[in-house]
């Protein structure tokens, strides 16, 4: 009998099975006490797995900066150019789920620091000179055979033809009405009973439902009333308590009847920059649902390069973030981020004496 072969028999199963679990344990090992950062252009729902699958062997950061000790960034598309020659790990969400799956990390291709960084430039110019080109495409001369060029126009004139028509419209009615038409008083506040954080989807938002006379009561009582912690837990379960969902009637009625509204929107905690105002239009007024929705996208959108060079001259936690973004060459910061805390919403008010004013200012709170 051949004793050496039986032996290669019984330990060569043995051996590839500890090769398989030092091999798994290993990779473990490696993910076990690094940092991972996923990016917020990444879907809700694909995060959610993201972060399942990390929850067992690394750490998931909230947030991101650059010099922080995130190990791995988890991003996807466009999202790649903030990150590129700032870290060394720049990973997809399905790099991450693969690797939870097969207990194996994926293979990484590394660049260079400076090529890194390189390879951002060129994917920034590109995407400038891709706008420009669309710019471009969208004015070029009439003797220019295209398309999309003809098609473009068409939309415009229609766009044209309809506020036209609805210009007319408006102005027969105010002549049927009176003979010296006279603009509607606007309300001074607007959206004054509505408990919102502009951070939050407008599907979040609330409504006060007491009235003035509990507000009286409370009041009469003295500042007596919030000595104690008790009386403060108690106040504010009452507070919460009166407040509820708006239904869908409360969101589609109308908060302003006019076509016009001027918002005038904060743009940093302690208002040093002063408000940066945007025009809205609307045929049939301004229900509170659609309101909302302008507020939320506003300050869900990224800070404009003019907006960014007054910004860093301002004085809060959030200005030193922002100027590390922008020593490094990012110009992506949202307006929601630079606000820090201040983020209840609180009213529209409307601005100067003038009762017929469409202007009015975002009033919000920490």
């Amino acid at each position: 009998v051949d004793h050496s072969t039986q032996l290669d028999k019984i330990e060569g199963p043995l051996l590839r099975f500890s090769e398989r679990e030092t091999k798994s344990s290993t990779v473990l090992s490696l993910c076990s006490g690094q940092s991972f950062y996923i990016d917020v252009d990444v879907p809700a729902e694909l995060q959610q797995r993201v972060a399942e699958a990390l929850s067992v062997e690394a750490t998931t950061l909230s947030q991101w900066f650059v010099g922080c000790n995130a190990s791995h960034i988890i991003c996807e598309g466009p999202s790649v150019r903030k990150y590129l020659g700032h870290l060394s790990y720049l990973v997809t969400p399905q790099w991450v789920l693969k690797s939870a799956k097969e207990k194996w990390q994926q293979r990484l291709v590394h660049l260079s620091s400076d090529l890194a960084q390189y390879t951002g430039v060129l994917l920034n110019a590109f995407h400038d000179s891709v706008s420009k080109e669309e710019v471009k495409r969208d004015t070029s001369p009439r003797n220019v055979p295209s398309p999309m060029i003809k098609q473009s126009r068409e939309e415009r004139q229609m766009k044209v033809n309809l506020a036209k028509d609805g210009v007319r419209n408006r102005r027969n009615l105010k002549v049927k009405t009176c003979p010296d038409p006279l603009r509607p008083i606007t309300p001074s506040r607007l959206l004054d009973s509505i408990s919102w954080s502009i951070s939050e989807p407008t599907s979040t938002a609330s409504i006060y439902t007491y009235s003035t006379r509990f507000d009286n009561s409370i009041v009469g009582q003295g500042s007596s009333f919030f000595d104690t912690k008790e009386h403060r837990v108690e106040s504010q379960t009452s507070f919460v308590n009166l407040c509820r969902t708006l239904t869908e009637s409360e969101k589609s009625e109308l908060a302003l009847k006019s076509h016009f509204i001027t918002i005038m929107f904060p743009v940093d905690r302690f208002s040093e920059m002063g408000p940066r105002s945007r025009t809205f239009f609307s045929n049939n007024g301004f229900t509170r649902s659609q309101i909302l929705d302008h507020i939320h996208s506003f300050y869900q959108e990224h800070m404009s390069a003019e907006e960014i060079k007054l910004a860093i001259h301002t004085d809060s936690r959030h200005a030193d973030r922002l100027r590390s973004a922008y020593s490094s060459g990012s110009l992506e910061f949202r307006r929601i981020d630079f606000l820090g805390s201040r983020k209840r919403f609180e009213m529209l008010k409307r601005v100067y004496c003038d009762n017929y004013s469409n202007i009015y200012e975002l009033l919000i709170g920490a």
